[in-house]
């Protein structure tokens, strides 16, 4: 059995040999109850599972916390399914130290605070703002909150509108508000 060492931490292989989309689903729902255990809400993480479990894909997770924005992904393994796996065995065992006392809050925030290209958390905001109608440089609570208010009403599935454009609506408005700071 393969043994991955993954920021300080010694993960054994995991052989998933069928059910991986279940799987993935599985290990993220692992993830984000282990991420609730310091206070992270389900609303601020993000892990992509619509995807084949088989496929030799990288596994992403993402999430806010305290104004800050965290990213790990791991492409070390065949199968995106395992690659998740990995994922949720570090923040496992890493949450787990921070519970023990062993490491605190912001020693965990910083080991996974994302450092890398801003270019695509840019593009992600601009892309936010687009969506709400926003000027490019907005960032007055007020005027972005009036601008969700109004499309959320236009684009509510209760009222005639599209799901898909009112998630994509909250999605953005989300965004932004975490982005810039907002309650």
């Amino acid at each position: 059995m393969k043994v991955y060492t993954v920021k300080g931490h010694d993960i054994k292989e995991k052989v998933v040999k069928t059910g991986y989309d279940r799987k993935a689903v599985q290990y993220a729902n692992h993830i984000i109850d282990e991420l609730k255990k310091i206070g992270i809400p389900r609303d601020d993480i993000r892990i992509e599972t619509n995807i084949l479990g088989n496929k030799n894909i990288p596994a992403v997770m993402e999430c806010w916390c305290d104004g800050y924005y965290l990213r790990f992904s791991y492409a070390q393994t065949k199968r995106f399914v395992d690659n998740l796996y990995i994922i949720r065995e570090v923040i496992r065992k890493e949450i787990d130290l921070v519970i023990k006392g062993e490491k605190d809050i912001v020693e965990f925030l910083e080991s996974f605070k994302e450092t890398g290209d801003k270019k695509e958390i840019s593009k992600e905001i601009a892309s936010a703002r687009v969506t709400l109608g926003l000027d490019e440089g907005e960032d007055d609570e007020q005027v972005i909150n009036l601008s969700y208010k109004k499309l959320a009403r236009k684009h509510h599935p209760d009222l005639g509108g599209s799901m898909d454009e009112f998630q994509e609506i909250n999605k953005a408005h989300k965004l932004l508000k975490k982005e810039l700071g907002f309650k």
